[in-house]
């Protein structure tokens, strides 16, 4: 009895996390925020692109993608990262939940199927990149802003400023003003 309503708690809390991750980028699919990481990645001619949470206000203009950063005159970089890579940073980004995090990744590209509890660098089951299972010795292309890709948010652990293979004149504030919030659906899927 105690063992099922523990599991019964926890399937709550997860669930109360995964409805409250709509208006907290730290917490899940976020969709201004992926929206944002949609254009930056277009933008970019990238396999995917990454936007942390801090970078993220909690209020916007939904014609105006600009105005839902913190940092808006950041500039984009594109690194190379191996599929193995990817997947650290994915792990760092759930390692909290179902506390919000501000190193949680707004993602494009990609989509993730996670588990809400476990040992915090095995939470990730399943990755794909454009529709395609990520390959961990596969070099994909990232773009995000350069705070983030020089290692910002606690990502030093897992890249640095070598793994810059191209910083784009553009800044995130010129890539996304004036473009609207469009309706994606979520690319962070919580499984039991």
């Amino acid at each position: 009895m105690k063992k099922a309503l523990f599991s019964l708690c926890l399937l709550l809390s997860a669930a109360l996390a995964l409805c409250q991750s709509e208006n907290n980028p730290g917490l899940g699919s976020h969709l201004p925020s992926q929206a944002a990481a949609d254009a930056i990645r277009t933008l970019a001619g990238t396999d995917g692109a990454f936007l942390a949470a801090g970078l993220v206000n909690s209020n916007y203009q939904q014609d105006n993608l600009a105005s839902l950063l913190n940092e808006p005159t950041d500039k984009i970089a594109i690194l190379n990262l191996k599929g193995s890579e990817i997947q650290q940073a994915l792990q760092r980004s759930v390692s909290l939940y179902p506390q919000p995090n501000t190193s949680f990744l707004q993602i494009s590209g990609f989509a993730v199927e996670f588990k809400g509890s476990g040992d915090p660098g095995k939470r990730i089951l399943k990755v794909t990149v454009n529709g395609s299972p990520l390959e961990m010795g596969h070099t994909y292309t990232v773009a995000m802003p350069l705070g983030l890709a020089i290692g910002g948010w606690g990502y030093f652990k897992i890249w640095d400023r070598s793994k810059i293979t191209k910083t784009l004149d553009s800044t995130l504030e010129a890539a996304l003003k004036g473009k609207p919030f469009a309706q994606t659906s979520p690319r962070w899927v919580l499984r039991p």
